[in-house]
C-alpha cells in the first residue's frame, strides 16, 4: 500500500462534483490515489473509497484543504463492507485449515533442513490415535528436531496448548533456543532458582515449560508440576528413567504419574535398553501399558518363553534409525599425535606413575577406596598436563602437612561419584584422606615423594604436548581452517591452555561452572568470532557444534562412550565438511595404551560414522575401564591378560548390542523426501507467499491492536515491533531464515503471525457480506460455510455453495471460483432484501449438510483402521490379563475344595474382585475408543458474497 499524504490539496467544490456515474455509484478522480467513490456524506465530512488502492478515507469539509481525520478510523477497520479485509479473512482461514490438517504443516513452519527419517517419524506420531512413542534414533540423527516437529504438528492438528519438556539440566537452554529458533515456540524454563524466587504459581502463567529431570526428582516440585493437566509431555534422555522389578527411581515415579495424565507422550533415548529386557518393559509401560501386558505375563512370554512377536509389538511405539541406515554423514578422519617426552618430562612421568602404583596397591590392599580414587585421578591428571598434576600434588601436600582429618561424609559420597566426571575433581580429591593417615611414617614417606615430584614438575618450563598443540593449530590455520574445539577433562588444564593460546588466538572456555546464560554466550562467541573453544566434559553432551569440523582430544577420558559423545558434537547431521580428530598421547604412556584399545579393539575411529553409542554404552557396562587400566598400570595385570579380558567383555557387549538391534531396529528407511514433496505438490496449493500477503496486509488493518505493521526492509525481509514493542527483523522465506539466524522466521506459531491471523479469523472483519459486480455472476450468491468435525482426531473444512437467484439452483464448488475472486467490489445503495438471503440460505443449508455427511464418511473410512488397531491392542492385553486371573481363580477354587479355611475363601474373593476390576477397566477403555470414533459436526456460516 502506497504512502498517503496528510492533506489533499484539492478544491472541495470541484472534487466532490461527480465527474461520472455508473454502477459503482458516485465517482471522483484524484490524481495520486486514482478513482474514488463517495460512500457516505454528512454535513461535516465525506467518506471516500479509492477502489484501485482499496483504501477508505474520511475527510473534513471545514476548509478548502481536505484533512484526513484518521488514517484508519476504528469504525472502518471493523467495517463488514471492507472488501480487502474480507478477502484476507478467507485466505487466513484457508491457510490455517490447510496447515492444520493437510499432510504435515510443520514442514513449512520449521526453520530447519528436514530429513526423510524425521518426516516419517513425525507423520507416524501425528497420525496416530494415541501419540505416545519412544523416539530411539542414534545420537546425531536429530531426535530433538523430530520431537519439535511432532509437538508442532500435534498442536496444529489437535489444538493442544500445554506442553512440558523434561531434559537434563545442561540442555535446558538449548531446548529453549531450538524450540524458539526452529519452531517459533516460546518455552519458559522452570528450575529451582526461579521456582523459589518467583513463587510456585508463577510458572502456571506459561503454557509451554522446560524443566530438568533433577528438578522433578524433588517430590515437592514434582507434585506442583503434576497438579497441572499437560497435553504433551516430552522426556529427553529418557534412559535416565530406567527401572527394574526391584528398584524404582524418583524420576521413573514422576514419569509414571504424569504418563497417566497426559494425552501425548514422547520419550527420547538412543539407548532404550542395554540388553536387559526388563528395562525395555518398564520404558514401554510408560508409553502404553497394553502393548506388553502385565509384568509377569511379559516375563513368562518373552524372557522365559522367548516368544517371537516381541519385535513386532515394540515397533508399534518405538521408532529407531541408525546412522548406517540413514546415511548422509560426512567422513571422519582420526589421527594420533604421539609426543616424545623430554628427559625431565619422562622422569616426572615415570616417578609419578611409580607413586600412583605404590599408593593404589596399598589402598586396594587395605580396601581404602578414597585413596584408590585419588590415585586414579592423579594418573588421569598425569596424562592431561604437567600443570594440572602439579597443582593437584601441591594441594595434596598442603593437606597432608596441615593434617586435615579424614572427612567421613566424602567417603560415603564416593558411591555417587562418577570416575569419568572429572571436572572440579582436582579440589575434591584434596579433601579425601584415609583412616590410616595417623601413621607418622606413612605421612612422612608420601610427603617426601610429593616434594620430589613437585621439584621435578617445576623444572618443566614448557611441556612438549603444549608445543605440539600450538604447532598443529598454526599449521591448520595456515591451511585455511578457522574453528577448533579442544577437549580436556580438567579445569586446570583448560585454564593453562587458554593462557598459552590466547596471545595468538581468540579462545572461549566452556565448563560446568558457567551459568546457563554464560554457557550460551561462550558457544555464541565461538560460533561468530572466536577461533578456539576449550571444553571440559560439560561440552560433550547434547551440544550442536557442527559449524566446526576439527576436534582435539588433548587428553582422553577412560570411557569410549564419552569420547564418541565428544566427536558427536561436530560429526552429526548438518555437518557439511569432513571431520578431523586429533588424539594427543605421549609415547609409552597410559594414554597411548587407551588409544590402542579404542582403535584396535573397539575400532572407535575406524568407521566413517563412528561406533554406535549403544554398543559403547554396553561395553562400558561390561567393562570397568578404570579398574582394568589401573591394574595394568600397577602391574597386577599383564598386557596379554588385559587384552584377553577386553576381548571377552567386548564379545558379551556386542551380543547385547545385537539383541537391541534385533528387537528395535526397523528395516532400511523406505521414505523418499523428493517423492513425498512431488506427490503432495497439488495438495499444497497454499504456501508462505500467501501467508506473507495475509500478515503484511492484515497487520495494516489492526494497527490499534498491534504494536505496528510490517515494514519492508529488503528483498524478502521485514521489520516489525513484537508484542513487547521491540523492533525485530523477520522473513517469510524459509531458505533465507536458514542462512540468516538474525532473522525471525514468520510462519504459523510465530506470535505476530498468530495474532494477525487470529484477528482476521475471529473478529468481525469481513466475516459477513460482500457485494461484487460481475456480468457473469449476476443474480448469484456464494455462501462460505465452516464445518468442524468433532471426534478423537479433530478436523475442520470450508465448503462453498453457489446459489442462482433466477434459476433457484444450488451448486457445490471445491473452492472460491475464480470469477468470484476477480469480481469488483462495491457498496450498494440498498441492501439485498432479507427474504432473498433467507431463501438462498434455506436452499443451500441442506446441501452443506449433505456434503458434511459425505466428508464424515470419508473421514470415518480413513481413520477406521486406526481405531480398530487400538481396540485390538486393548482387547489382547486385557483379555490375556483376565484369562490369567481366571486360571488363578480355578486353582484357588480347587485348593479351597480340599481345604475350606476362611483365609482361603478370602483369597478367592480377592481374585474375583481383581477379575471384575480388570473387566470394568476393559469396558471403560473400549467405550472410550468407540466414542472417540464417533464423528459429530457443527456448521457455521462464515461469509456471504452477493452479486445482484
Amino acid at each position: 500500500m502506497m504512502d498517503i499524504p496528510t492533506q489533499l490539496s484539492l478544491d472541495f467544490e470541484t472534487t466532490v462534483e461527480p465527474k461520472q456515474s455508473n454502477e459503482y455509484g458516485f465517482l471522483i478522480d484524484e490524481p495520486e490515489l486514482g478513482l474514488a467513490k463517495v460512500t457516505k456524506e454528512t454535513p461535516t465530512s465525506v467518506e471516500l473509497f479509492f477502489e484501485s488502492k482499496e483504501i477508505f478515507r474520511t475527510v473534513n469539509k471545514s476548509n478548502r484543504n481536505l484533512h484526513f481525520l484518521n488514517q484508519y478510523p476504528e469504525s472502518l477497520r471493523v467495517s463488514e463492507e471492507f472488501p480487502k479485509a474480507m478477502e484476507l479473512a478467507l485466505t487466513a482461514s484457508q491457510l490455517k485449515l490447510t496447515y492444520n490438517f493437510n499432510k504435515l504443516s510443520s514442514l513449512s513452519n520449521s526453520r530447519t533442513r528436514l530429513l526423510p527419517h524425521q518426516i516419517e517419524s513425525t507423520f507416524i506420531v501425528a497420525n496416530s490415535l494415541k501419540p505416545r512413542f519412544i523416539l530411539a534414533d542414534e545420537v546425531g540423527l536429530g531426535k530433538t528436531i523430530e520431537a519439535g516437529l511432532a509437538v508442532k504438528e500435534l498442536m496444529f492438528r489437535r489444538g493442544l496448548k500445554r506442553v512440558l519438556v523434561v531434559a537434563p539440566s545442561p540442555l535446558l537452554v538449548q531446548w529453549q533456543q531450538e524450540m524458539k529458533n526452529k519452531f517459533n515456540e516460546e518455552f519458559a524454563i522452570v528450575r529451582r532458582r526461579n521456582f523459589v524466587t518467583n513463587g510456585p504459581d508463577h510458572w502456571r502463567n506459561f503454557n509451554k515449560i522446560i524443566t530438568s529431570i533433577d528438578f522433578i526428582k524433588n517430590p515437592r516440585y514434582a507434585e506442583e508440576i503434576l497438579g497441572t493437566k499437560w497435553d504433551i509431555v516430552v522426556f529427553d534422555e529418557a534412559h535416565r528413567l530406567r527401572r527394574d522389578y526391584s528398584k524404582i527411581t524418583r524420576g521413573y515415579l514422576f514419569a509414571e504419574k504424569i504418563a497417566r495424565k497426559t494425552e501425548c507422550l514422547l520419550l527420547l533415548t538412543a539407548t532404550p535398553f542395554r540388553g536387559k529386557l526388563e528395562e525395555l518393559f518398564y520404558l514401554m509401560h510408560l508409553v502404553d501399558p497394553n502393548i506388553l501386558g502385565p509384568y509377569h505375563t511379559f516375563i513368562n512370554d518373552y524372557v522365559v518363553g522367548q516368544k517371537g512377536d516381541l519385535k513386532e509389538k515394540i515397533s508399534k511405539v518405538l521408532l529407531r534409525r541408525r546412522k548406517v541406515e540413514v546415511g548422509g554423514f560426512t567422513k571422519r578422519f582420526a589421527k594420533t599425535v604421539r609426543i616424545d617426552l623430554s628427559p625431565i618430562e619422562r622422569a616426572f612421568y615415570d616417578e609419578t606413575t611409580e607413586y600412583v602404583k605404590r599408593e593404589y596397591n596399598m589402598a586396594m590392599g587395605t580396601k581404602n577406596r578414597a585413596i584408590g580414587f585419588v590415585m586414579v585421578v592423579f594418573q588421569k591428571l598425569l596424562d592431561s598436563s604437567v600443570i594440572a598434576l602439579l597443582s593437584a600434588l601441591q594441594k595434596r601436600k598442603f593437606m597432608l602437612e596441615s593434617k586435615f582429618h579424614y572427612m567421613k561424609e566424602h567417603e560415603t559420597n564416593l558411591d555417587d561419584w562418577d570416575l569419568d566426571e572429572t571436572e572440579g575433581v582436582e579440589d575434591f580429591i584434596t579433601e579425601l584422606e584415609d583412616e590410616e593417615m595417623s601413621s607418622f611414617q606413612r605421612i612422612k614417606r608420601e610427603l617426601f615423594t610429593l616434594n620430589r615430584l613437585i621439584h621435578l614438575g617445576k623444572q618443566i618450563k614448557e611441556d612438549k604436548k603444549t608445543q605440539k598443540l600450538r604447532e598443529t593449530l598454526y599449521r591448520l590455520k595456515k591451511e585455511g581452517h578457522k574453528k577448533f574445539i579442544i577437549f580436556t577433562q580438567f579445569r586446570t588444564t583448560q585454564d593453562h591452555l587458554q593462557s598459552v593460546l590466547e596471545p595468538d588466538f581468540k579462545v572461549s572456555p566452556f565448563h560446568g561452572s558457567l551459568s546457563m546464560d554464560e554457557k550460551e554466550v561462550a558457544i555464541q562467541k565461538f560460533k561468530e568470532d572466536y577461533e578456539i573453544l576449550i571444553c571440559t566434559e560439560a561440552g560433550g553432551e547434547g551440544r550442536n557444534l557442527q559449524f566446526a569440523n576439527i576436534l582435539f582430544n588433548y587428553d582422553l577420558p577412560w570411557s569410549p562412550l564419552k569420547i564418541e559423545q565428544r566427536i558427536g558434537r561436530i560429526h552429526r547431521f548438518g555437518q557439511k565438511d569432513n571431520v578431523y580428530i586429533f588424539n594427543f598421547a605421549s609415547k609409552d604412556t597410559v594414554a597411548e595404551r587407551i588409544l590402542e584399545v579404542l582403535t584396535n579393539k573397539i575400532r572407535l575411529f575406524e568407521e566413517s560414522i563412528g561406533a554406535s553409542d549403544d554398543l559403547l554404552g554396553t561395553i562400558e557396562e561390561e567393562l570397568d575401564f578404570n579398574s582394568s587400566l589401573m591394574k595394568f598400570i600397577t602391574g597386577t595385570k599383564t598386557k596379554e591378560e588385559l587384552e584377553t579380558e577386553f576381548d571377552l567383555r567386548i564379545q558379551v557387549a556386542q551380543k547385547g548390542f545385537e539383541k537391541l538391534n534385533a528387537l528395535v531396529t526397523p528395516k532400511v528407511l523406505d521414505f523418499n523426501l523428493k517423492d513425498y514433496y512431488d506427490h503432495t505438490l497439488e495438495e499444497r496449493e497454499w504456501n508462505n507467499q500467501h501467508l506473507e500477503e495475509v500478515v503484511s496486509e492484515g497487520s495494516k488493518f489492526f494497527q490499534n491492536k498491534l504494536p505496528g505493521s510490517l515494514a519492508v526492509t529488503g528483498k524478502g525481509s521485514y521489520e516489525y515491533k513484537n508484542l513487547e514493542g521491540k523492533v525485530k527483523k523477520a522473513t517469510f522465506d524459509s531458505d533465507l531464515a536458514l542462512t540468516n539466524d538474525s532473522l525471525e522466521f514468520m510462519a504459523f506459531g510465530h506470535p505476530f503471525v498468530e495474532k494477525v491471523t487470529e484477528l482476521l479469523t475471529h473478529s468481525n472483519v469481513g466475516r459477513k457480506k460482500k457485494y461484487l459486480y460481475s456480468q457473469n455472476l449476476s443474480q448469484k450468491i456464494l455462501f462460505v460455510f465452516q464445518v468442524e468435525f468433532d471426534f478423537s482426531l479433530k478436523r475442520k473444512d470450508l465448503f462453498f455453495i453457489e446459489f442462482d437467484l433466477k434459476k433457484k439452483k444450488s451448486l457445490v464448488v471445491t473452492e472460491k471460483p475464480k470469477e468470484w475472486t476477480e469480481g469488483k467490489t462495491y457498496v450498494p445503495e440498498t441492501e439485498i432484501p432479507l427474504s432473498k438471503l433467507e431463501e438462498a440460505f434455506i436452499h443451500c443449508f441442506p446441501i452443506v449438510e449433505s456434503e458434511a455427511e459425505i466428508k464424515k464418511e470419508i473421514l470415518r473410512k480413513e481413520t477406521l483402521s486406526i481405531f480398530q488397531k487400538e481396540e485390538y491392542k486393548v482387547e489382547l492385553s486385557h483379555q490375556k490379563t483376565i484369562r490369567q486371573l481366571e486360571e488363578k481363580l480355578m486353582r484357588q477354587e480347587a485348593a479351597y475344595k480340599w481345604d475350606n479355611r476362611p483365609e482361603k475363601k478370602a483369597v478367592l474373593h480377592k481374585t474375583m474382585k481383581e477379575i471384575q476390576r480388570a473387566k470394568d477397566e476393559y469396558t471403560v477403555e473400549m467405550r472410550k475408543i468407540k466414542n472417540g470414533a464417533k464423528i459429530f459436526h457443527r456448521i457455521q456460516l462464515f461469509q456471504t458474497y452477493i452479486c445482484i
